[in-house]
């Protein structure tokens, strides 16, 4: 059986040198401080002070058991402290930026895993590189999830996953080129739905797959990656996409991978230098990094 309470009231009494400043400074009545130094005495089977007009004198007894557990008493009332203060700081509103399409795809578990813990409650903000970096510093988002490189000099990051670039193209077209050597020559012949004018992730691909530039005839931009896949998936020419957001319309057929897997890139879990100060963002960080390399070591099936 545990007698921490008692024993934690046994050491406030024996400070104490009183039964009533004990019960006062417990929040406790007198008559429960005396039960519990009864159900000391009985416990140990020795008498632990000796009643005095103005207090108690404690024991040889009482000083020996003083001397055991009084540390022990105080680490436990800290270590109870320092969790009643976090638990107090940590709780709140966390926002979080990232692209919508690891949002919506990959972060479930992380995301769930953090609101299980009900401690946070969760704002999300989705958009580009440019506009999550943006909420980072104006400190709209104290945590955010980027495939870009942060910048080392006002950033601190872990890297929370890995996504590999895939190549992919209608299932018409797609079956047609199946099992071909695919070249960027070949591809060219063929109309890209990109992300925007600079085709980052198709630019990417074709530098480090073919060392060569697209020249393909552009038939659509669209800033929202999942439109893209979309688009393509409904007929209309190739794309480069991160393997966690077409690897289910590969293995259904609804899109024809081309060529060897592409480059593969970091996503980062990052925050502003200082930023893990407030306990809130820590906790957050932690527990959202608990669930990291989900999309990595489910591989690509």
């Amino acid at each position: 059986m545990s007698h921490l309470t008692q024993l934690k009231t046994f050491v406030e009494v024996y400070r104490s040198g009183n039964i009533t400043r004990a019960a006062a400074n417990l929040q406790m009545s007198q008559p429960a401080v005396s039960s519990h130094i009864q159900i000391m005495e009985t416990v140990i089977g020795k008498e632990l002070f000796v009643r005095k007009a103005r207090g108690v004198e404690p024991t040889s007894v009482a000083h020996d058991l003083a001397l055991q557990v009084s540390s022990h008493i105080d680490i436990l009332e800290q270590k109870i402290a320092s969790i009643r203060s976090r638990a107090a700081t940590v709780f709140g509103t966390l926002n979080l930026a990232g692209p919508a399409e690891y949002l919506s795809f990959v972060a479930g578990p992380q995301l769930a895993n953090l609101l299980q813990a009900e401690q946070v409650n969760l704002v999300l903000h989705t958009g580009n590189k440019n506009n999550t970096y943006t909420l980072l510093e104006n400190q709209t988002a104290e945590l955010a999830i980027t495939a870009s490189v942060p910048d080392a000099g006002r950033y601190e990051w872990q890297v929370l996953d890995k996504e590999s670039l895939l190549l992919v193209m209608n299932r018409v077209q797609g079956r047609e080129l199946k099992g071909q050597p695919i070249s960027a020559e070949l591809l060219n012949q063929y109309k890209a739905v990109a992300y925007d004018e600079q085709l980052p992730l198709i630019r990417q691909y074709f530098h480090a797959v073919f060392d060569a530039t697209c020249r393909s005839p552009v038939a659509a931009i669209c800033p929202d990656i999942r439109a893209i896949a979309s688009i393509v998936r409904s007929g209309i020419g190739y794309t480069v996409l991160p393997d966690y957001l077409c690897k289910g319309a590969i293995k259904a057929g609804e899109l024809i991978q081309l060529g060897e897997p592409g480059p593969q890139n970091n996503v980062y879990l990052v925050w502003k230098k200082g930023a893990l100060r407030h306990p809130r963002i820590a906790f957050a960080k932690d527990v959202i990094m608990a669930f990291a390399n989900i999309n990595y070591l489910t591989g690509t099936d």
